[in-house]
C-alpha cells in the first residue's frame, strides 16, 4: 500500500481529493492532511510518504515551495504532484521545473485523478524492483560524462519516462544530485533541461511533417496530455503549436 499527503488550504478541495482515494483508488491511502507548507513539512519528514498531492497557491509559502524543499532532501523517493486551478496554469509550468511529476487542474476530474494515479503506481512499482546494476552506476561516472550519458538515455527514451525519480534510479544517483550536476553543466534544473529539449524536438515535428497530429506528437515527446504540452510550447514559444506550424509552413 502506497502512502500519500494532501496539501490544500480549502478544506473542500482536502475532503474531496481523501473521499476520490478512499472510494477510486486501489494501493494508495492517505497518511496526512496540511492547509499548508509549514504543517506538510513535519508530516513529510516523519511519514516520508510516496506520493505528495500539493495545492500551488497557497499563503504564505507556495506549493512551488515545497516541491523545492522535497526534491533538495538527500534520500526522497516522494513524487510529487502540483494542483492548480486553469487561471494559476502558468504556476504549474513552474513546479515542472522545480521536480513535479505531473499536475491536476481544479476542480479536479476524479477520473483524471485516478488515471493519474495509475501512472504513479506503475513508476513506483517499477522502482521498487530490485534492477540489475548498470554499467553506468558502477563506473561512477561525474560531470559531463555523467550529464551526457543521462541526455543520451532521455533522447533515446523521449516517450518514455524521464522523470527525475525514473533518471535518479536509473543512474544510481540522487534528486539534489541530479539537480546539482545539471545546474553545474547546463546552467539549468534537470526538469528545465527536459522541457526545452522536448520544446525543440516539437519544433522538428512540426516543420517536417503536417500529417502529425498535435496530439501524437505530445505523445510522442512524453508530455502527460496535449493540453499541457500546448501551454508549455506557448509560453516558450509565443506560438500554439499549430499557430507556430502554419507560419512555418
Amino acid at each position: 500500500m502506497y502512502t500519500v499527503l494532501l496539501v490544500d488550504d480549502e478544506p473542500a478541495i482536502l475532503s474531496m481529493e481523501k473521499r476520490a482515494i478512499a472510494n477510486r483508488i486501489e494501493n494508495f491511502k492517505v497518511i496526512g492532511e496540511a492547509y499548508c507548507v509549514s504543517q506538510a513539512k513535519p508530516i513529510y519528514e516523519q511519514f516520508r510518504p510516496d506520493v505528495i498531492l500539493t495545492d500551488i497557491k497557497m499563503p504564505k509559502e507556495s506549493g512551488i515551495e515545497l516541491i523545492k524543499y522535497i526534491m533538495s532532501i538527500e534520500d526522497n523517493k516522494s513524487v510529487c504532484v502540483s494542483v492548480s486551478g486553469y487561471s494559476d496554469f502558468h504556476f504549474v509550468h513552474d513546479s515542472f521545473v522545480y521536480g513535479a511529476y505531473d499536475y491536476l487542474l481544479k476542480p479536479v476530474d476524479p477520473q483524471k485523478m485516478q488515471d493519474l494515479f495509475a501512472r504513479i503506481e506503475r513508476l513506483l512499482d517499477s522502482n521498487k524492483k530490485e534492477m540489475p546494476v548498470s554499467p553506468l552506476v558502477t563506473s561512477k561516472l561525474k560531470g559531463k560524462e555523467l550529464v551526457s550519458n543521462i541526455e543520451n538515455s532521455v533522447i533515446k527514451n523521449i516517450a518514455g519516462d524521464n522523470s527525475i525519480l525514473s533518471v535518479c534510479n536509473r543512474f544510481g544517483i540522487s534528486q539534489p544530485y541530479l539537480s546539482k550536476i545539471f545546474k553545474k553543466e547546463k546552467g539549468c534544473t534537470y526538469n528545465e533541461y527536459l522541457i526545452n529539449m522536448r520544446i525543440e524536438k516539437a519544433k522538428e515535428l512540426l516543420e517536417k511533417d503536417e500529417e502529425f497530429l498535435i496530439g501524437e506528437i505530445a505523445s510522442s515527446l512524453g508530455f502527460s496530455d496535449q493540453f499541457y504540452f500546448s501551454k508549455v510550447f506557448k509560453s516558450m514559444t509565443g506560438l500554439t503549436p499549430r499557430e507556430y506550424r502554419n507560419k512555418k509552413a
